[in-house]
């Protein structure tokens, strides 16, 4: 089969968890036998084309310096790019991630008569703060964008596609959930030599609906107690030097620790070395660095937001928390912190249910039926 992903970004240039997604769905569709076409933006410094791990990664449109960081006329050049490309290539199938991909790449598939994939990973339900750029024109566009007819849509955890029936009126049998995963044999193989003391980890975008200042709140709050508090926050996003001040204003700045552009073995070791992850949004697909987290030994904290609720099972490998109930979110985390034998027990269930449920191998063969179905 001849399959093209379309993607704004790809690891290793962004590493966010629908290009993670994507990454690992390829590299197993390629080994099976299959040929794949990424296409995505170009990035300042990289060539036009690379191939990792047997996926074909072809950047084009517009270049960009700083990702996701994206201009209007960025997303326009990548849409017309997207167009032409899809025009002058034949394909099985082409699978589009959301949302500047999805109109390009659906009107070239029909324009084609190939079938269309539209990959929703989370919808906005509740207010502006689910959006970084352009929010009232990407609210109108999300709206519009989810209930395009494609062939099928793909989206990653029964939250999101309950909200897809509800809020937008797509047709229940439309719509297909293949969750996200990990791969537990590259997990296994990256080793600390220690651990952290008293470290929450926060992995992520640096938007304003991942509520990281929520986290800030709770770190100040809990250094009365514990002076040597630590969080580190991997990421970047447009909400970094707004976080950078708030650590001055409430007096944290020694105890967090700001860190982007790691490679993911590196990542994946800061997760292993840190004692609590944590994810405070009030907007989450599925929420992927929980399963990471949890693959690591490590358990979790989070608000009971969209998929999150299908990943943490409150108390038994984790923590739920009532979205921005920064008081909640702080006494759970104290718990965990000064609970080591409780801590390392919701770990070692975590790790369990990811065995179970959420690993890469498991969840292609969803991808693949699909595929073939259609």
């Amino acid at each position: 089969m001849k399959i093209c992903i379309v993607s704004d970004f790809f690891v290793p240039h962004y590493q966010g968890g629908g290009e993670r997604r994507y990454y690992e769905f390829a590299k197993r569709l390629v080994k099976k036998g299959h040929h794949v076409d990424l296409i995505c933006m170009k990035i300042a410094g990289f060539g036009d084309y690379e191939e990792i791990e047997g996926i074909n990664v072809h950047h084009i449109g517009p270049t960009i310096i700083n990702p996701p960081q994206r201009s209007s006329s960025d997303f326009i050049k990548f849409i017309l790019a997207v167009f032409r490309w899809i025009l002058k290539n034949d394909y099985d199938i082409i699978d589009a991630q959301a949302y500047s991909p999805l109109i390009p790449a659906f009107i070239g598939a029909k324009l084609k008569r190939t079938p269309i994939i539209g990959t929703i990973h989370d919808v906005s339900t509740i207010g502006d703060d689910q959006w970084i750029q352009s929010a009232k024109i990407a609210a109108i566009a999300e709206k519009i964008l989810v209930r395009i007819p494609y062939d099928k849509i793909i989206t990653v955890s029964n939250s999101t596609k309950k909200s897809l029936v509800k809020y937008y009126g797509v047709k229940e049998d439309r719509i297909c959930v293949v969750y996200a995963g990990v791969d537990l044999k590259f997990i296994d193989s990256v080793k600390v030599n220690k651990k952290y003391q008293n470290t929450i980890i926060f992995v992520g975008r640096l938007a304003p609906h991942k509520h990281v200042d929520h986290l800030l709140k709770c770190v100040k709050s809990l250094k009365k107690d514990i002076p040597n508090i630590k969080l580190i926050i991997i990421g970047k996003g447009l909400e970094k030097e707004n976080l950078i001040n708030l650590t001055k204003k409430y007096g944290i700045k020694n105890n967090v620790q700001f860190m982007e552009n790691l490679g993911y073995k590196e990542l994946i070791a800061e997760i292993k070395k840190s004692n609590v992850l944590t994810l405070p949004s009030t907007r989450e697909g599925f929420g992927i660095v929980l399963t990471e987290a949890n693959a690591c030994g490590i358990p979790v904290v989070a608000y009971a937001s969209g998929g999150v609720v299908e990943v943490v099972d409150d108390g038994i490998n984790g923590f739920l928390v009532g979205p921005s109930n920064v008081k909640s979110l702080k006494n759970n985390i104290k718990f965990l912190l000064t609970n080591p034998s409780k801590r390392d027990n919701l770990g070692k269930n975590g790790r369990k249910l990811v065995e179970k449920s959420f690993t890469w191998d498991k969840n292609v063969k969803d991808i693949l039926n699909i595929y073939n179905n259609i």
